[in-house]
């Protein structure tokens, strides 16, 4: 008698109503391939139903509540990253805003702000693209002046010097005549993997990013104008298995970009993000034409 052969799970994957279930090789799943300006993300979803007793439509009470933002998380810095390495060849400028020495503590009102200068923005400049970033100013801090929030943009165009001064003085209703003077600037970018590198890294790692005592309701710390992000996607139906092997390839490419940033990767069996695959997609698709 030849005894019966179990399959082995090779993991665990999130499913409707947001429970793991297992997942095996003959599982069938959904690939997705995102192919960004510079990087491609592969996302895997089960197909079947994992659960009998969950019926669609009902997973929304398995969703947890979004927490009150108290600090620039890690999670939020790498999707940060990711968005300004995938729309870097968009941005020409930059911009930044403060704020006088009567300024908020609270969140609530910065963002009101920001708001209000990103539809004057808009209006001024009509499909003007723009992604913003919250710091505090620490320099001004040192010194015992209130570490004040400060506001800093990328833009795709130049904005008028003197017309951004205006309409920032009115919207934080400032009445202090230097501060319509010294309030913004407005550069050109020379190097643009700097400016990222600085918006992104450094600003993460400085104290820019600590929320000073007292401030309140913090928010988000940084915005994007929605649209921007421009990817091909392409969706696939196969058993997990034969979606791993096709993988394979972009899996050692993902492994040896990592490696060469200093980083220890491996991969846990669903999806990732292949940094710099851009590049290994379009030579693929040169080889299959």
């Amino acid at each position: 008698m030849v005894p019966e052969t179990v399959a082995k799970p090779v993991g665990t994957i999130k499913s409707i109503g947001g429970v793991y279930v297992q997942l095996y090789c003959d599982s069938t799943i959904e690939l997705t391939s995102k192919i960004y300006a510079n990087d491609v993300r592969f996302a895997i979803q089960l197909i079947t139903k994992p659960d009998k007793n969950i019926k669609w439509g009902e997973n929304k009470k398995f969703l947890q509540k979004r927490g009150k933002i108290l600090a620039y998380s890690e999670n939020s810095k790498r999707r940060y990253r990711f968005l300004l390495r995938n729309t870097q060849k968009l941005w020409s400028h930059e911009l930044e805003v403060g704020y006088p020495s009567d300024f908020p503590m609270d969140g609530k009102k910065v963002k009101r702000d920001i708001r209000l200068l990103k539809e004057s923005l808009q209006r001024e400049y009509p499909d003007i693209a723009w992604t913003w970033r919250l710091g505090f100013q620490q320099k001004r801090g040192e010194k015992g002046l209130g570490y004040a929030p400060h506001v800093h943009f990328l833009i795709d165009r130049p904005v008028y010097y003197k017309w951004l001064a205006k309409r920032w003085y009115e919207i934080v209703g400032s009445g202090d005549p230097r501060h319509l003077k010294a309030g913004t600037h407005v550069d050109k970018i020379k190097n643009v993997g700097k400016m990222i590198n600085y918006m992104v890294t450094y600003m993460a790692n400085d104290k820019e990013t600590l929320v000073p005592e007292g401030f309140e309701d913090v928010g988000r710390f940084w915005g994007v104008k929605r649209g921007i992000v421009e990817c091909e996607e392409f969706k696939k139906i196969a058993p997990y298995g034969v979606a791993s092997r096709k993988l394979r390839l972009f899996r050692r490419w993902a492994k040896a970009e990592y490696r060469s940033m200093g980083y220890k990767w491996k991969w846990q069996g669903l999806g990732f993000t292949a940094l710099n695959g851009r590049r290994f997609f379009d030579a693929l698709m040169k080889l299959v034409e």
